[in-house]
């Protein structure tokens, strides 16, 4: 216990030390749960197989992981924790890092993915706009996620109407030189959900997506250059509806497509979720690179410096770098 404590010291230090210079953008992180006598560690009973309202709402990760009985080695999950929190401090970001829930670590209340923080909520300046998860088993993640931001961060809290479901990682936000861009998956979240979101912060560009992965961030991406606009977006073309790829295209933005690989995968292979990105201008970190013929080619001639963080134990979650991370803005 003490060595742990002293890592996490360090750690703590460290970040402190990188964020002092590092300040491209603001994001919170969830730190690990911690292990304990009666919870071995994240996810030590294997991967929880959550759905929303849709068939196509699944967690195919999940379900493959709970298929094939994999159990994360948590040394293993650890040290890639500690990487991927290394990577976005090299990257720039500047990272706070919120404590694990105590109340989610019980052995009666495991069957959550809290520690993809994404999911909970959207920060909109001095406010936190709540999730309410379409998926039963993740209700609780939102009620205790929305407690420490708003002890840590001093935001205030915005509930959704009746009738509304909203996950973050249907939600992809960004600012640029071309105006605000609002993309919204209509998985796991509805369109009450995302109109709402929309009469608070009011962007320029609002665009609705209907996919087959269960979150937006696990089929699409936008990359955006050092100056800030918005050059594309990376897209799994053949998991999103024709009227919303022809929504996308109207906007007049390169499109490049991966494949499913590049996503949750195909027919009973998994996938390495690459799509799954944290952008900042200039800047995409993810846990691999692009399989896609081409695209690491492309992202090189428009500026993109590329980090890449291997996050195994996470991706049998269906979880990759975007879904670990949520901004500040």
């Amino acid at each position: 216990m003490q060595n742990l404590k002293s890592s996490i010291f360090a750690l703590n230090s460290y970040i402190a030390a990188m964020n002092a210079y590092k300040h491209n953008r603001e994001i919170i992180l969830l730190g690990l749960a911690p292990v304990t006598d009666d919870v071995k560690g994240m996810w030590h009973q294997g991967y929880p197989v959550h759905q929303g309202e849709t068939e196509s709402s699944i967690n195919f990760a999940t379900l493959y992981a709970h298929e094939q009985g994999i159990i994360p080695d948590q040394i293993l999950l650890r040290q890639e924790w500690l990487n991927f929190v290394d990577t976005l401090l090299t990257a720039g970001f500047h990272v706070h890092i919120v404590p694990f829930p105590e109340e989610l670590n019980q052995p009666d209340s495991l069957y959550h993915d809290a520690v993809f923080i994404r999911d909970a909520g959207l920060i909109f300046r001095g406010i936190w706009i709540k999730s309410r998860f379409s998926v039963k088993d993740r209700i609780y993640e939102g009620e205790f996620h929305t407690k420490l931001i708003e002890e840590k961060l001093g935001k205030t809290v915005v509930s959704l109407p009746e009738g509304a479901f909203l996950e973050g990682g249907d939600i992809n936000y960004i600012e640029t030189c071309q105006g605000s861009f609002y993309f919204g998956g209509l998985s796991r979240s509805n369109r009450l959900g995302h109109d709402f979101v929309r009469e608070i912060i009011r962007p320029d560009h609002y665009v609705l997506i209907e996919s087959e992965g269960y979150h937006l961030d696990t089929v699409f991406t936008p990359v955006v250059t050092a100056d800030n606009c918005l050059a594309a977006v990376i897209i799994t073309a053949d998991m999103i509806s024709e009227t919303s790829m022809q929504k996308i295209q109207a906007l007049g933005i390169r499109v490049i497509e991966v494949s499913a690989m590049d996503s949750s995968g195909v027919d009973e292979k998994l996938g390495d979720y690459a799509v799954n990105a944290l952008i900042a201008p200039g800047i995409m970190v993810n846990s691999a690179y692009f399989g896609t013929p081409g695209v690491e080619a492309l992202l090189k001639e428009m500026g993109i410096q590329r980090f890449v963080t291997p996050l195994t134990s996470f991706r049998y979650a269906g979880g990759s770098v975007h879904c670990l991370t949520n901004e500040i803005y």
